[in-house]
């Protein structure tokens, strides 16, 4: 066993002076090791100086084999393996094992599989048989790594994980050169695999010393918090009055739990020490901190445009990703056409279909007098569109990286404006990737396109990358990065008894009995308090200065402190010195000083015609300031898509449908004339028409199946609604769907009127198809619900007799409406018995106050009228998507009302 000494920072830089091979246990105290020497060097004087011999441990053991295989000592291997190209192996490995099987986390057992079978040549287990009939997982791991091994041997392939093994015959023969001395640092334990290699060093006359850098004389103190976001709060405190007393300070964050908690953490040295990255356009300035632990590359936003601009090898795309291409800066083009590619977001929007086709989109990018024309756009989309014919439908890893650069470049991924230094370092890590999965080629079949994207999908969201950022004074590190390190200011949080000592985690691949017998990592209780003591101690020993903190709360579960830290002392707030002000957040809102707002009226109308139809009067009715956003300013919420027809589609395919047939049957009287037979065979040809007129603009959506689904609805609908309309009193169809214009307070509207019927003695009937529900009682009082066929009522000339909405809805088929006599429709009432017109003499005093409302509320649109004062507040803002807009909540809080006391307050006004 070779025993570890102590050493001290001094005493490596002076072995790497005297050419000493130094390695390390993780690339970070490889490098923070080769700048203090290299600091050192400048501090004595010299202007250049030999490169220092310093490695990882992994880098060091792949340079050995190199050596040996360029000096011929040692056979190359057909295939040295990477960790990707190890993982696609076992990733096929258990596909093939599983076939019967649905393995829905297929990417984790693949990991954990990878994971176990370095753990086995790690700690030199033996694979076998007996050993893994432990339960069903190691069984089937030992039949994976049967097969892993038999694949191996095969094709000539050699594992990374057996590297050291294969170094160590050369090694004992004399063949292989090995330095004369070599210093391990920053290593709490070797496995059995890496003490084998150094013995072998050992008997070849190399000089192994295993060194633990010697510990500072520190000040440790422990605080609890709340919870963890006030945890991380009173760190940033801590590291901004530290780095303000002294900015060439070294400063060390150590989190435990960095993966989970490094947006927070980051979000509050974000606050305290950089607040201008908060506002917008700032994102990418230089923070003085770094974190050792980068998010998966597919999150950085020009790494997921990529993937979904691939995604464009498929026949469509969904809405969403079209619209994110469509947004986004990196396409190019964007800088001269970021407006009109937003107005083209929503002209997609408008066309009702979750998945868009690259025809679909490269259509209305090119109509060129459009407002959503986007030249630029069209032009790459025709550059990749050419790009993709060059494409096979399957082919080879290498292949597919090559063309998919290619597609990339031609669309103009990257390009759409200048890069910042983070995107421009994430950009190349995209194009080493693409290298990563050209790789993969020697230990794989041709794939299909689908495949090669979401295996390359797949790998960016497994590989985490974290942009360079120069020497910064603040390093935010997990506690195996900070192995080695040291510091002048040490804060570790989250050492809570939840997460430290950390909590079990073994192989479920590996038998437990074997695992714990011979001290695998995250076995057993007794190594983990070992494993966590050891760090701890060496962490407290790594600063002048430390400060332990855990959380008190994690929602409702009540945290108590590690027992590893029980023994410090508590902190006194002031020994601390949290830095004292205020954010920049909270100076902001302490300086808001609120401004009335004055009576600001919209200017009237110049013209009589309007756009929107019988919407200006609803709307208006509704809220006059909706009306003047919606219909003056074009202020609308986007179209959201759904499954299927949204309601708005399904509803003009019923319109339609309706008019078809009674386009045919023309009365009430050939409606009783005709059987059942000959009545549904007449609606199901009028609903094949309508869908046929219909499905063209929803090619994606009438799929056969859905065809069928949507034909028996049509025709069960409509013929349960002709029965109800059996019942009515002999009429004739005058009309249907015809434009008449109506002129109310100065405002004209052009609408169109489902259908007019005409009774035996001449009177008419307007009615307007719902697929909803309604109530008379809507279209009454000075600010009517539904004021629509109150306004029909004016546009129709001749003796009325009713207004009726016709509700065609599925479990509530009825006439809904008024009339001037009773039995006009079945369930309608005259006007006499309803309390909204009691005070109505007669039926034409009812029409003449339906004018005078729409008077009233068509004057207040021409003149300018667009108060912030919905009718019913809050149930007439439920559906109304501008409250930012028209800001009434913040209305709300000026008046000094709380929103259950506006609310009762708007709801007790006069309609």
């Amino acid at each position: 066993m070779i025993e570890r000494e102590t050493i001290s920072l001094g005493e490596v830089i002076g072995a790497l002076n005297r050419g000493v091979t130094v390695v390390t246990g993780n690339k970070r105290l490889a490098g923070v090791t080769c700048q203090a020497f290299e600091q050192s060097a400048i501090n004595n004087g010299l202007e250049a100086w030999p490169t220092p011999d310093i490695l990882p441990w992994a880098a060091w053991l792949q340079r050995a084999w190199e050596e040996a295989v360029v000096s011929g000592v040692v056979t190359a291997p057909e295939l040295l393996l990477t960790s990707q190209q190890e993982q696609r192996i076992w990733e096929d490995i258990v596909t093939e094992s599983a076939v019967d099987q649905h393995l829905q986390q297929l990417t984790g057992t693949v990991r954990l599989a990878q994971e176990a079978w370095q753990l086995i040549q790690s700690w030199r287990l033996s694979l076998t048989g007996a050993t893994f009939r432990y339960n069903s997982d190691s069984m089937a791991f030992f039949e994976w790594a049967s097969r892993f091994e038999a694949k191996c041997m095969e094709k000539g392939w050699l594992s990374l994980a057996r590297l050291s093994d294969e170094l160590q015959p050369s090694i004992l023969a004399g063949d292989l050169p090995t330095p004369a001395e070599l210093m391990l640092i920053g290593f709490d334990e070797l496995t059995p695999q890496q003490q084998r290699l150094l013995q072998t060093l050992i008997e070849s006359d190399c000089d192994v010393r295993w060194m633990h850098l010697a510990g500072k004389e520190s000040k440790e103190t422990r605080i609890g918090c709340v919870d963890v976001r006030q945890e991380a709060t009173t760190m940033a405190r801590w590291v901004r009055q530290r780095l303000d007393e002294n900015p060439e300070t070294l400063i060390g964050v150590v989190v435990p739990e960095l993966a989970s908690q490094r947006d927070i953490v980051i979000h509050a040295l974000d606050e305290r020490l950089v607040p201008h990255v908060l506002q917008p356009g700032y994102q990418y300035l230089v923070r003085p901190f770094n974190i050792s632990l980068g998010p998966p590359l597919s999150t950085y936003p020009i790494i997921s445009i990529a993937c979904k601009l691939l995604g464009l090898l498929a026949p469509t795309i969904s809405l969403e990703d079209a619209g994110r291409l469509l947004r986004s800066p990196f396409i190019a083009g964007w800088e001269r056409e970021a407006s009109t590619r937003a107005l083209l977001d929503g002209r997609l929007r408008e066309t009702g279909e979750l998945n868009v086709a690259l025809e679909t989109l490269r259509y209305h990018a090119s109509q060129i007098n459009k407002p959503y024309s986007c030249p630029l756009l069209a032009e790459n989309i025709d550059a990749w569109i050419k790009a993709a014919r060059e494409c096979s439908r399957t082919d080879s890893p290498g292949q597919w990286s090559e063309r998919f650069a290619r597609l990339l470049k031609a669309i103009g991924w990257a390009s759409g404006r200048a890069l910042s230094s983070e995107e421009y370092q994430v950009a190349e890590a995209w194009r080493e990737l693409l290298g990563t999965f050209a790789s993969l080629e020697p230990v794989t079949e041709p794939m299909a396109a689908s495949t090669a994207v979401a295996q390359l999908r797949r790998m960016a969201g497994e590989r985490t990358f974290q942009p360079q950022t120069g020497t910064v004074p603040v390093q935010v590190l997990g506690m195996l990065e900070a192995s080695g390190l040291e510091f002048d200011s040490l804060w570790i949080m989250g050492l809570h008894d939840g997460a430290w000592p950390a909590p079990l985690r073994p192989n479920p691949f590996i038998p437990l009995p074997l695992q714990r017998g011979v001290g695998l990592p995250h076995s057993s209780e007794e190594r983990e308090l070992q494993v966590s003591r050891t760090m701890t101690r060496r962490m407290l020993a790594s600063a002048d200065e430390v400060v332990v903190s855990f959380p008190q709360r994690s929602g409702d579960e009540e945290l108590r402190p590690s027992p590893l830290i029980t023994d410090l002392s508590i902190a006194d707030p002031e020994i601390l010195r949290l830095w004292p002000a205020p954010t920049w957040q909270n100076i902001v809102h302490n300086s808001a000083r609120l401004t009335p707002l004055e009576e600001d009226p919209a200017p009237p109308l110049m013209n009589e015609e309007v756009k929107g139809g019988s919407a200006v009067f609803k709307l208006q009715a509704a809220c006059p300031f909706r009306a003047f956003a919606e219909l003056r300013l074009g202020a609308r919420a986007l179209r959201q898509a759904d499954i299927g027809l949204d309601a708005m589609a399904r509803g003009l395919l019923m319109h339609r449908v309706l008019e078809k047939v009674w386009h045919a049957l023309d009365s009430h009287a050939q409606l009783i004339a005709m059987d059942d037979s000959q009545l549904q065979a007449l609606v199901n040809s009028m609903v094949s028409e309508a869908i046929d007129e219909i499905a063209s603009r929803y090619s994606q959506t009438f799929t056969r199946r859905f065809r069928k689904m949507e034909t028996e609805r049509l025709c069960r609908h409509v013929l349960e609604w002709l029965e109800l309309e059996k019942q009515r009193v002999p009429f004739r169809v005058v009309e249907k769907e015809e434009k008449h214009e109506a002129t109310a307070g100065g405002v004209r509207v052009q609408l169109k009127i489902d259908r007019i019927d005409e009774l035996a003695d001449g009177r008419q009937v307007v009615i307007d198809y719902k697929t909803g529900e309604v109530k008379p009682a809507q279209w009454f009082g000075e600010r009517p619900d539904e004021p629509q066929l109150p306004l029909y009522s004016m546009a129709v000339g001749g003796d009325i007799a009713g207004v009726l909405f016709a509700q065609v809805k599925a479990g509530g088929m009825a006439f809904n409406g008024v009339a001037a006599d009773e039995g006009l429709a079945p369930g309608v009432k005259s006007f006499e018995t309803l309390r909204q017109t009691r005070e109505a003499n007669s039926w034409s005093n009812v029409l003449c106050d339906w004018r005078a409302t729409m008077e009233k509320l068509g004057a207040g649109f021409r003149n300018g009228e667009a108060s912030v004062d919905p009718k019913k507040y809050p149930v007439t803002c439920t559906y109304c998507e501008l409250k930012p807009l028209c800001r009434i909540n913040e209305l709300n809080v000026l008046n000094g009302e709380s929103s259950e006391a506006e609310g009762q307050a708007w709801a007790n006004k006069e309609e």
